[in-house]
């Protein structure tokens, strides 16, 4: 790709500029900069294919009523250490990260917390989530549609190791700008039936645990279980001389990526960056200026 199609911009000022934008198609301020810090949760991570330049598909999928803008969700349902949360229909990223705070409330409780979330669409990965569960510190867990699975640890290093197939599957096998977050899907990327398979090979299909749009949300408490340093030392020894690829992020190359981006500013495609200009004139709302080179 050649450097002269990369725009770069500060990432406060996306995040600005991606929140009018939200607020513009009708979610409320909050909610519209928490999907823009969504968003640029990927970006920061190295994952740009899910990040910023998604926003316009999410925008279409509020706009014409895919989605519903101002779902908050409801619990149907709960015990001490399980919610059943109905997402009415949301903007998943958002209803998500609802599920796994109160996932984190049930686990500070009952060391484990259970989110049983129904009637909300699909995502190619829910990293965000199970990383914000693992700052806790506790253990994520996420199963979602098209057997999305992901995972995270939290470490010493301060950020959570991460593990999620459908970060995997999306870096393989898309191209920036391609992402469709309502797209229907009836067969997963390879990647992703191969990350599936493991849980498979188990004896937990994903099938068997969730029907085909439906999401578990868990925290796992670990400071409940034992003292939180033996655990960092188990997380540590487990990553030794481990390196980064798809669908495994790791606290140093995810510091050093976080740290380009404040540095440098976030990357967008000249095509990525058309897309947004498009919404900006839609919805009248003034494009942020170029990062400083």
């Amino acid at each position: 790709m050649s450097t002269a199609a990369i725009h770069r911009y500060r990432v406060d000022d996306l995040r600005r500029f991606a929140a009018a934008l939200g607020n513009a198609v009708g979610l409320v301020p909050a909610r519209a900069l928490a999907l823009a810090s969504h968003l640029l949760w990927f970006d920061a991570a190295g994952a740009a294919t899910l990040g910023i330049a998604t926003l316009p598909d999410w925008l279409e999928a509020i706009e014409t009523g895919h989605v519903n803008a101002g779902a908050v969700g409801q619990v149907m349902g709960e015990r001490s250490a399980l919610a059943m949360f109905d997402g009415e229909n949301g903007v998943p990223p958002l209803l998500l990260e609802r599920a796994a705070e109160l996932a984190v409330e049930k686990a500070r409780e009952a060391a484990v917390g259970l989110v049983r979330v129904t009637h909300l669409g699909a995502v190619h990965s829910a990293a965000p989530v199970t990383a914000g569960i693992a700052v806790g510190p506790m253990v994520g867990f996420v199963l979602g549609p098209n057997r999305l699975w992901g995972m995270a640890l939290p470490s010493e290093a301060g950020l959570p190791v991460v593990i999620d197939s459908g970060l995997a599957a999306v870096e393989v096998t898309r191209k920036p700008g391609a992402h469709r977050p309502h797209a229907d899907s009836t067969e997963p990327p390879a990647s992703r039936r191969d990350a599936a398979a493991l849980l498979e090979g188990l004896g937990i299909g994903a099938e068997v645990l969730l029907p085909g749009d439906g999401w578990l949300v868990a925290a796992v408490a670990v400071p409940v279980l034992e003292p939180l340093a033996t655990f960092h030392e188990r997380v540590a020894a487990a990553v030794t001389g481990m390196a980064e690829a798809p669908g495994r992020l790791l606290p140093d190359a995810w510091d050093a990526h976080r740290r380009a981006a404040g540095q440098h500013g976030v990357a967008l495609t000249a095509p990525a960056w058309k897309s947004l200009q498009h919404w900006a004139r839609r919805l009248a709302i003034e494009v942020p200026r170029p990062a400083s080179r």
